[in-house]
């Protein structure tokens, strides 16, 4: 019994350890590095029994079973390397995923930089530790697997939540910023995969009853609609595209007819209703109703001169930015209201005036002093911080997404400048990714050159890009490629494929979908190279992989 109770007591720790690493994820970089520390320390001494310390001073004097529990304290974590090794070299699986961490340290044989390499090796910690630690501890049953997800998806709504009062709180020029834990993306995928895991638990036949399901389907919608507030692309995308998938799977598996036409029908409503919603949110943005100009007024209410300019302001939602602007005027009545100079810059180093000009037309107002004073002191705060659109701050969804890359790719178009926009960029960053790897094939450029690499050529490019927009290649797999050559790239995949396929988890739901999620982040994130991001990967790939029991 004592021996029972000792297993129970830290099987139950371990578990416990796993849930609050899971809800870390969305929560807090700062508790996954704890709480990752914590199942080390759990790991090297698992088998500690207090029966056993019991037992030194119930026989022994207390000077001698102090020294046999200091003996017993540091030899076990000794005893458990040896033994937990030995069940994690019989893991193949486990061995290939730790050789994602291994192919960082060979990386830096061709590496110059060693301080950024070092800064590397220590966030892709969790490439080494979760596949080690989870391959050689007790899996956990499906009861205890579902405990844990619902804490996590518990974790996710809280952010959400607390993300979402932030919101209210505050005015912000980029309105992902409301994601205060860990990045805007990384949160979307940790959305992504609750909202999934959710749809699983409410169409499972068994397990739970009609209140509880449709408290999921609730909770579905809530996060699907923050990922519209929160304008993820991405998030939005791994939806529709697995949501896709999913329906595809039904329809290929379900006998019934009926329910075949219908999610059939479901399947070409999906996609057309996106495209139908791009499409009209594009042409409104660009349908300007004809102007009459000599029906126009000519002066402001204090007799100044308007100009109505339709050239060089250009279309926004359907307005011509430029109509009813008298400058003098409405630098006049900025200065007075405001110690941004109406000449200068806002907070975003956009031109101001040019922010100015652009947030009145968003609000229907004319560019003149009694267009200005119709604005109240947050709105011309917001317009210092950057904010160009009434819409940014009041209305963010994807409508309004969609309009910034529209404004993004008019800024590329005209004058050549991919910045302010994060696709436009991202294209930029592929190019500089892919001209990288042309020259250097086969080998790379090294675990810590990646920032150098780009940096020199960016510079040899002569890119538009500013300093601060001139990251890396925003690909996972082509982040790998550049530091690590075709045979780091081909290897990378290896590990990407190879162990949930002998483990037999391309069977199982949460595995398909998480491995889905990922592969699509990697497409147009460095996903795996922020802490965040290797921690969501490592921690799940091995809890699914060698912790769920199938």
């Amino acid at each position: 019994m004592k021996y029972i109770y000792t297993r129970k007591f830290h099987s139950n720790a371990y578990f416990i350890a796993l849930i609050l690493m899971a809800m870390s994820l969305p929560l807090s970089k700062y508790t996954m590095s704890i709480f990752q520390f914590l199942l080390v320390v759990l790991w090297l001494w698992s088998g500690f029994s207090f029966n056993q310390i019991s037992k030194f001073y119930k026989n022994d004097s207390f000077l001698k079973a102090c020294k046999k529990l200091f003996t017993y304290f540091f030899s076990l974590p000794g005893k458990n390397l040896i033994a937990k090794f030995q069940v994690f070299f019989q893991n193949k699986a486990a061995m290939i995923l730790v050789s994602l961490f291994v192919l960082h340290l060979v990386g830096l044989i061709f590496t110059t930089d060693f301080e950024y390499a070092f800064k590397d090796l220590r966030t892709k910690l969790p490439l080494l530790v979760f596949p080690i630690i989870l391959s050689t501890m007790e899996p956990i049953d499906k009861k205890q697997f579902n405990v844990l997800m619902f804490f996590f998806i518990g974790a996710v709504l809280a952010g959400s939540i607390i993300s979402t009062y932030v919101l209210l709180q505050h005015e912000f020029t980029d309105i992902r910023n409301i994601s205060i834990f860990i990045s805007p993306i990384r949160f979307s995928l940790n959305i992504c995969i609750a909202i999934f895991s959710l749809v699983w638990f409410t169409f499972k036949k068994e397990d739970y009853n009609i209140i509880l399901k449709s408290l999921f389907v609730i909770a579905i919608a809530w996060l699907l609609s923050f990922l519209f507030i929160l304008e993820s692309g991405i998030g939005i995308l791994i939806v529709i595209v697995i949501s896709i998938l999913l329906i595809f799977y039904l329809i290929f598996t379900i006998k019934n007819k009926i329910l075949k036409s219908v999610f059939a029908l479901i399947l070409f409503i999906i996609p057309s209703l996106l495209f139908v919603f791009v499409r009209d949110t594009i042409n409104d943005y660009y349908d300007v109703k004809p102007v009459n100009f000599s029906e126009l007024d000519k002066t402001t209410a204090l007799g100044n001169h308007y100009c109505h300019d339709t050239i060089n302001f250009g279309v926004e939602e359907g307005k011509y930015v430029g109509l009813y602007l008298s400058r003098k005027e409405l630098r006049k009545s900025w200065n007075k209201r405001s110690s941004f100079d109406f000449n200068g810059k806002d907070k975003n180093e956009q031109i101001i005036k040019y922010t100015i000009i652009r947030y009145l037309s968003s609000k229907g107002y004319r560019k003149d002093a009694e267009g200005l004073s119709k604005l109240n002191d947050k709105e011309i705060k917001a317009i210092e911080q950057g904010i160009a659109n009434v819409n940014y701050l009041y209305n963010p969804n994807l409508k309004t997404r969609i309009s910034k890359i529209i404004i993004g790719y008019n800024n590329f178009k005209y004058d050549n400048d991919p910045n302010g926009n994060s696709i436009l960029q991202r294209i930029e960053y592929f190019k500089t990714s892919l001209q990288l790897i042309r020259d250097n094939f086969w080998i790379g450029v090294g675990t810590g050159d990646l920032p150098i690499a780009f940096h020199k050529q960016y510079q040899k490019m002569d890119s538009l890009l500013e300093t601060d927009s001139r990251l890396r290649s925003h690909n996972q797999f082509l982040s790998i490629f550049v530091a690590f050559g075709v045979i780091g790239f081909i290897w990378f995949l290896f590990t990407l494929i190879y162990p949930p396929m002998i483990a037999g988890k391309f069977k199982d739901y949460f595995y398909v979908i998480f491995f889905i999620i990922m592969i699509l982040s990697m497409l147009t994130e460095d996903t795996i190279e922020s802490q965040a991001g290797v921690t969501l990967f490592a921690f799940f790939t091995s809890l699914l992989i060698f912790t769920k029991k199938d």
